[in-house]
């Protein structure tokens, strides 16, 4: 269902050029878990690039008023295996109830999540009691109704994110796993793709992730395995849309 290049899967980049512009403003868009805070963080740090999130919340589906022309939008993926396991291991504003699954009911449940940190989210207006309802952005956007599992939340997350590329303005595709061992060739490639220039000095990289503030509402909480065993990993895969996975270089 893509309009990535073949050669995705092999390189994890790809430019969506539409505007013809250098971009002065960037969003990053994916689901929790799949790199954005690092994204957002080193290409601020190192681009002339101003960060917003003007287009809602990154973790969303789109829905923004229209796509500017001045800004790039920053789509990040993950390897679903590595992702599971991230999100089982912070599950960012999951409904207490899933805090105390194994790994293997986890992935199994009905997902449910909750604003349980407003400030989280962009903000609503004075008077309006959001704390402890259920998140909105995580339910099916046509119908309403939560999520069978984690891997169809993903598979329609994945959905809505790619579908940046269909809807006007300038988009860079890339892999969290492309950004993490080589950011020097993510960096040169904005530059040579768009011209952004590059901040003067040395590379900088965040010190600290965002995951180390993560508190569970659950005491006692099942560790989260290293990897994931042949059952999960058969039922992964019978959750997914396996084309697409390939497509952006996830072989399972």
């Amino acid at each position: 269902m893509t309009i990535l290049p073949d050669d995705f899967a092999r390189t994890g980049l790809y430019a969506h050029k539409i505007t013809g512009q250098t971009p002065e403003l960037f969003q990053v868009i994916g689901e929790r878990g799949s790199g954005t805070n690092l994204a957002r963080r080193v290409i601020g740090m190192n681009t002339s690039l101003r960060h917003t999130e003007g287009l809602g919340w990154k973790h969303a589906f789109p829905t923004m008023v229209a796509l500017p022309r001045n800004l790039l939008t920053v789509v990040c993926l993950r390897d679903a295996r590595a992702w599971s396991l991230s999100m089982h291991d912070r599950p960012w504003h999951a409904d207490p109830a899933l805090h105390a699954l194994s790994f293997s009911d986890f992935i199994r449940a009905e997902w449910r999540s909750v604003v349980d940190r407003a400030s989280h989210f962009p903000p609503v207006p004075d008077g309006m009691e959001i704390t402890g309802l259920p998140l909105q952005y995580d339910r099916h956007p046509m119908t309403g109704q939560p999520f069978a599992n984690l891997f169809a939340l993903r598979r329609a997350k994945l959905q809505g994110h790619l579908s940046l590329l269909a809807r006007g303005g300038d988009v860079l595709v890339l892999r969290m796993e492309g950004l993490q061992d080589a950011p020097e060739t993510v960096l040169a490639y904005l530059e040579q793709s768009w011209g952004i220039k590059r901040k003067s000095g040395d590379l900088r990289l965040p010190q600290r992730r965002l995951g180390t503030r993560f508190k569970s509402p659950v005491g006692d909480r099942p560790t989260t395995p290293t990897t994931m065993s042949a059952d999960d990993l058969a039922f992964m895969k019978g959750e997914l849309d396996l084309m697409l996975e390939a497509q952006l270089g996830y072989e399972y």
